[in-house]
């Protein structure tokens, strides 16, 4: 009997020992937690944002915090302006119409052309390119084509027959170089050249282009009159124009006509043309430029678009003919091998009878020549 007393005194006494052990262990749990504020996994509640539930579920359990942007609420937000330290601006002036690019590189985007002449913030430069602000944009251009605004230019090259100025218009004379191709030639030349540079695509150097179907006037012969009408008009206006032809018997490449405007340091390239269609009802003008994606010139594709979003409004306004648009292309070798601004214009459809004949009136092409002018004139900022 004794024997069972102590053993059932043991018993409680380990029981005890027990009890008092779970407790210190659940005091303890209680005073450390398993996560701390650096490694805690976040709740639900806590990650969950408007992609993810509707307004009022993210809302709840997390008044006071603000959710975190979703990416897209990220791309929306406007870029912050570069801050420029205007201690170090200096006032430079324009030598010639410049390109004003976005990087300091001659494969970047022109943002625009600036105009010779003009006044601008210069805050730094290297390896020949100034970082300068015109108006409220930032950007580069060739340190070359600055000078202090106190130095006079010289006078262009200009002829002494002026037209008469537009209502509205600014007609001072200017330096800028324009080149035009009038399209096509005599006898077309099927031998291949290279698309683009270093292109495995080749394609006929030159063809003979179309013909009016009223009045059988070949489309090289109208590009050329065309060409020569507007050359005497641009020198009048005071620019430096090159022609890549100037009779019909010749053989040059859509590659070398885009050549020869660099060689004779062109600030734009204007190429003549006229369209054609199957159907006979297709009428109107548009400009043809390359396309962001072009492989060879994307980065010539915003000032191109623009010159010839300028001469294709221009023309048509003096003409009436329709605007069908500018159209972006990348298969036109004299637009591939350029290397400065370049468009095409399609005056109009000469397999249309009303428009092949309206292109060979005398006053209508005046009206064109004046029309493809004052759209270079917008371009330029004349």
């Amino acid at each position: 009997m004794r024997k069972e007393k102590k053993i059932m005194v043991t018993v409680a006494v380990v029981t005890v020992l027990v009890l008092i052990v779970a407790g210190i262990v659940i005091a303890a749990n209680h005073k450390s937690p398993t996560r701390d504020k650096q490694s805690a996994k976040p709740s639900s509640t806590e990650i969950v944002g408007k992609n993810d539930t509707d307004e009022e579920d993210a809302n709840q359990g997390n008044e006071t915090r603000e959710p975190e942007p979703t990416q897209g609420e990220i791309l929306k937000e406007e870029p912050q302006q570069e801050e420029l330290d205007e201690s170090q601006a200096v006032t430079m002036k324009t030598t010639t119409n410049v390109n004003f690019r976005k990087e300091p590189n001659t494969n970047c985007e022109i943002i625009r052309v600036i105009p010779r002449g003009t006044e601008l913030q210069k805050y730094a430069e290297e390896n020949g390119w100034a970082k300068v602000k015109c108006g409220e944009e930032i950007g580069y251009v060739s340190a070359e084509y600055l000078v202090d605004p106190s130095v006079e230019l010289s006078q262009p090259p200009s002829t002494s027959a002026k037209v008469e100025a537009i209502p509205g218009q600014h007609r001072d004379a200017n330096s800028a170089v324009v080149v035009i191709d009038p399209g096509h030639q005599r006898q077309g030349d099927s031998t291949k050249e290279p698309n683009g540079p270093g292109s495995s695509t080749m394609k006929a150097r030159v063809s003979g282009g179309t013909t009016g179907v009223a009045t059988g006037v070949p489309e090289y012969v109208l590009n050329l009159d065309i060409s020569l009408k507007l050359k005497t008009e641009l020198e009048n206006r005071g620019y430096t124009v090159y022609l890549t032809r100037t009779s019909h018997d010749v053989n040059i490449s859509n590659m070398e006509r885009a050549q020869y405007a660099t060689s004779v340091g062109a600030d734009i390239a204007v190429r003549i043309h006229a369209n054609g269609a199957s159907g006979s009802s297709v009428n109107g003008a548009e400009t043809l430029a390359p396309s962001a994606n072009n492989p060879y010139v994307s980065h010539l594709a915003a000032a191109s678009q623009s010159l010839g979003r300028c001469i294709l409004d221009a023309y048509c306004t003096a003409t009436g003919f329709q605007k069908r648009g500018v159209i972006t292309s990348d298969t036109m070798t004299g637009i591939n091998w350029s290397e400065v601004p370049v468009t095409i214009i399609e005056l109009g459809f000469m397999s249309n009878a009303a428009e092949d004949r309206a292109m060979q009136d005398v006053a209508m092409q005046n009206n064109m020549v004046q029309g493809i002018a004052n759209g270079i004139d917008v371009y330029f900022g004349f």
